[in-house]
């Protein structure tokens, strides 16, 4: 069977787009997006026109609803650096596993604008049933022009040579005056100003959202990965598709998408975008249809049906040109990453919030309308005025309203003014309850938005929690769809899309480090975690959670449990704490253990407690022994004092004796040498005065004033006297 013509896949390609569900060939889902569209707007005006002088008040619910959702769904999939985290095959790609997820991070983040892609992903899924990411690898060349002044010859030279540049201006003059007379300049040198267009290529992932409108899909899909058919609508320049080598001739032929027709596009339109006509005096600028067609068909001719990727042009859909021949070339996979946050079981397209929401916003609308044209009716109520007595003047006066102003009758009290009753008591339930009915379909409550201060008067902080809990529950589940169908695609088309395309090593700085990542060694990662953070709540939530996770560590390393709890358990745990409180750059705080040497055996606890138990009793007897030493150096010292003590007051009590003995021998021989002279004095027998012998009387009494008054001592001591007779001091006998 010969391969299929072109005319034969124009025709099949044409048949499919316009069977597809999508805006261009579905009406009633283009009808109900385009609706939702204006509800998120705030525009009522197709569903719920005002008549003239009634209120044109709306109530924004699409709009409050999906904008209360987007910042909890943001904090889950942006908060953090990684999105995303494969699993190693086996424990030997375990270190290749945490590479492979910190490029693609990288890739998503940083060579892309990951933030805004996940914005608009999960916004067209809230607001539009379904949310569309592409993904495709994209080489360009790009050109940077550069001027140099005064270049040497050999500088000049260098730039000459190197193929990636392009002088498209030069100009040169000797660097020196040359000799007068001399016009040749040979043998000078020569200083040149050079403008040049340096041309280097890049090629890289390419990731971004892709408006609901231009896309569709066979309307028997069930999913991306097992449809038939899918299609993508985008606007190019002429510029643009020339410089991706597509035909020039052709691609001038092509006319110029000059106008929104599709009701969809005009409804997203807010600036009147769709009225664009085209600048035909730019023709690189102008705007063509390419539309990029995925089928899958039998080609070749063979009986054999493959996935291949076309790409027509224009309205007529003629297969473009590219590089000299059609541009039909064979796919793995369709690049498109889809998901709905309502799942319609077994169909691809799901319901969105906005359609929860719709009708809760038109009777919501239709009762706040209704309150305040009650409120208008009250400040400005219909009048009775009795004919007999009005007067020509009355209805003019009536007729011209305005704060203070007069009213003439031909009669006091001739006007009657028509009491409104107020309906505000009847609308405000009914739209409390209506706030409830949307709270229970979406999950998004004003508690979730904050709590009230209000709401905790009459209710326990328990019942509140409970109420935010189960609230969350419907937003968690938004999380967790999203997470397992369109995330999950897609970063697992990023990552086939650099495994299949990355043709050579490059250095990148990775956690904090410069790492070679070559994706010729990747494996095929069909394992993926996506890392949501659902049933912790929020990062103070989960901070608690990790510290728990680390007291527990701290218990068990306490407990001997070191075969529980490793070092990189504990540097796993630091980690996410660190990033949890808003500090990516772990690494100034904690160390990976992972590159640091492996540290000693860990001696056995029991044996460690032992020793602990013994240095302690060993601990214990030298203090008891230097305490008893303690105390028998004090005993002795204080035996040794107290004996000094009492030697002292000995010899002290003897000089007291000696001195007292010295001082009653004095007086008493002056008292005898008084007796002896008064006895010599006396008259003898005969009645003269009697000659005694002084001297010997006086050596007699001394004798025996010696003998009878000797200074008392202890037994066993002898009294010493100095060279004139008078005692020195008292010692030991022998």
């Amino acid at each position: 069977m010969p391969k299929m013509s072109l005319s034969d896949l124009k025709a099949m390609l044409a048949s499919e787009r316009a069977d597809a569900l999508a805006a261009v060939s579905s009406s009633k889902l283009s009808s109900e997006r385009a609706d939702a569209m204006d509800y998120y707007l705030g525009d009522m005006t197709h569903d719920m026109p005002s008549p003239e002088g009634r209120s044109r008040a709306v109530s924004t619910d699409v709009a409050d609803t999906i904008e209360g959702l987007m910042p909890s769904l943001m904090e889950i999939f942006g908060g953090g650096d990684e999105v995303v985290r494969f699993e190693p095959v086996g424990p030997e790609d375990v270190a290749a596993a945490e590479q492979e997820t910190d490029y693609v991070n990288h890739v998503f983040m940083q060579a892309n604008p990951g933030f805004l892609i996940l914005y608009s992903f999960i916004k067209d899924a809230l607001l539009s049933k379904v949310g569309v990411v592409k993904v495709w690898w994209e080489e360009r060349s790009l050109e940077e022009r550069e001027t140099y002044y005064d270049l040497p010859d050999d500088g000049y030279a260098i730039l000459a040579a190197d193929p990636d540049i392009e002088i498209v201006g030069h100009s040169a003059r000797p660097a020196v005056a040359p000799p007068e007379g001399d016009e040749t300049l040979e043998g000078l040198s020569m200083l040149h100003d050079v403008e040049c267009v340096r041309a280097r290529s890049a090629a890289g992932v390419k990731i971004e959202p892709v408006p609901p409108e231009e896309f569709g899909i066979s309307r028997n899909a069930r999913s991306l990965r097992d449809c038939d058919y899918a299609f993508h609508k985008v606007l190019l320049t002429p510029a643009k598709l020339i410089a991706q080598g597509y035909d020039k001739a052709q691609v001038d032929a092509l006319p110029t998408y000059s106008a929104i027709t599709n009701t969809e596009e005009v409804r997203r339109d807010t600036v009147n975008e769709y009225q664009y006509t085209g600048d035909e005096n730019n023709k690189a600028a102008r705007r063509i249809e390419v539309t990029e067609h995925y089928v899958r068909m039998d080609y070749e001719g063979n009986g054999k049906a493959g996935l291949y990727q076309v790409t027509s042009g224009g309205s007529q859909g003629d297969i473009l040109t590219k590089d000299g021949k059609p541009d039909i070339r064979p796919i793995d996979e369709i690049p498109f990453a889809a998901m709905t946050p309502v799942i319609v079981t077994h169909r691809f397209f799901g319901r969105s919030i906005a359609d929860l929401v719709m009708d809760i916003q038109r009777i919501k609308t239709a009762l706040l309308r209704s309150m305040l044209d009650n409120a208008y009716l009250a400040n400005n109520p219909r009048v009775e005025v009795a004919e007999q007595f009005a007067s020509p003047e009355t209805l003019d006066d009536l007729l011209v309203s305005r704060p203070g102003g007069i009213v003439r009758t031909r009669q006091p009290g001739g006007l009657n003014w028509q009491q409104v009753p107020s309906i505000a008591g009847q609308v405000f339930p009914v739209m409390e309850y209506m706030d409830a009915t949307r709270e229970f379909r979406t999950g998004v409550t004003r508690q979730g938005q904050g709590i009230d201060a209000n709401s905790l008067l009459n209710q326990s902080a328990t019942a509140v929690n409970q109420v935010f809990t189960a609230a969350q529950a419907r937003m968690r589940l938004i999380a967790r769809i999203f997470a397992e169908t369109g995330i999950r695609d897609l970063f697992r088309l990023v990552h086939a899309t650099i495994r299949k395309h990355g043709d050579q090593a490059q250095t990148f700085r990775l956690r904090n480090e410069w790492a070679t990542v070559d994706p010729r060694e990747w494996k095929t990662r069909n394992d993926m975690t996506v890392h949501v953070g659902l049933g912790s709540g929020g990062k103070s939530e989960q901070l608690a959670h990790i510290m728990s996770i680390i007291a527990l560590q701290r218990e068990a390393l306490v407990a001997g449990k070191s075969n529980l709890v490793t070092d990189q358990n504990l540097y796993n745990a630091a980690r996410q704490a660190t990033r949890l409180v808003g500090l990516p750059n772990v690494d100034q705080f904690f160390t990976d253990p992972a590159t640091q040497p492996a540290p000693q055996a860990r001696p056995d606890p029991e044996m460690i407690k032992a020793q602990a138990h013994a240095a302690q009793s060993q601990q214990e007897l030298q203090l008891t022994a230097a305490k008893q030493q303690a105390d028998t150096q004090h005993e002795a010292a204080k035996m040794q004092a107290d004996a000094a003590l009492a030697q002292q007051k000995f010899e002290h009590q003897q000089r007291m004796a000696l001195l007292e003995h010295d001082l009653k021998l004095r007086e008493h021989t002056m008292m005898m040498a008084a007796r002896a002279a008064e006895l010599a004095a006396q008259p003898g027998p005969d009645g003269q005065p009697r000659a005694l012998d002084l001297e010997k009387i006086l050596g007699a009494l001394a004798q025996a004033s010696a003998q009878a008054h000797a200074p008392p001592h202890p037994k066993g001591m002898r009294v010493v006297r100095d060279a004139a007779g008078r005692v020195s001091h008292v010692e030991p006998m022998g």
